[in-house]
């Protein structure tokens, strides 16, 4: 019977090292990833929670567009999460984890003000916490570890095909 367990705890952690293994895969195809600045978590509204995908989607678009214009890409990294923990203000609803690069023309104020505005009006949350991204609190490996951790729920977070790891479209590895 401890074979059994243990057969599982290995299959678990398989699965747990092969979603870290992707977000490695993904930050290596592209241009150098030293240039992630922040952890952002953002809520998306209730009506918007079904599709969420979508909306993400269309934010990241707009959020380029605007950002660095037609063809160029914000060098982002995109999990999208359901709460499980029940004492989590996010319990029971979808959430967005970002790791992302500020664009070097605008300042951190006019880069979130602009973030926040485009997340309210596509997306319909104003719950967003902005976090700078330090070797104090684990970097960029450390924050790819915790936005896996649903991953023991079966629920796979990396959605590279939102995420962007090149600065031009075209050379985008995705």
């Amino acid at each position: 019977m401890s074979e059994l367990i243990d057969l599982a705890e290995w299959c678990e952690q398989l699965r747990e090292a092969n979603a870290y293994n992707e977000c490695v895969s993904f930050f290596s195809k592209g241009d150098d990833c030293r240039h992630v600045d922040y952890f952002i978590t953002a809520h998306l509204s209730k009506s918007k929670q079904q599709v969420a995908e979508y909306h993400i989607k269309h934010f990241r678009n707009v959020l380029d567009r605007k950002t660095c214009g037609r063809g160029r890409r914000l060098y982002k990294a995109v999990f999208v999460e359901e709460g499980k923990n029940a004492l989590s203000v996010s319990y029971n609803q979808r959430h967005c984890h970002l790791l992302i690069q500020k664009p070097k023309h605008l300042t951190k104020a006019q880069f979130q003000k602009q973030f926040n505005q485009l997340w309210a009006d596509i997306c319909g949350g104003d719950d967003i916490k902005w976090k700078r991204i330090t070797a104090k609190d684990g970097g960029v490996g450390g924050l790819i570890s915790y936005c896996n951790k649903e991953i023991k729920s079966g629920i796979k977070a990396f959605r590279k095909e939102l995420s962007d790891n090149s600065y031009q479209q075209r050379k985008r590895q995705n």
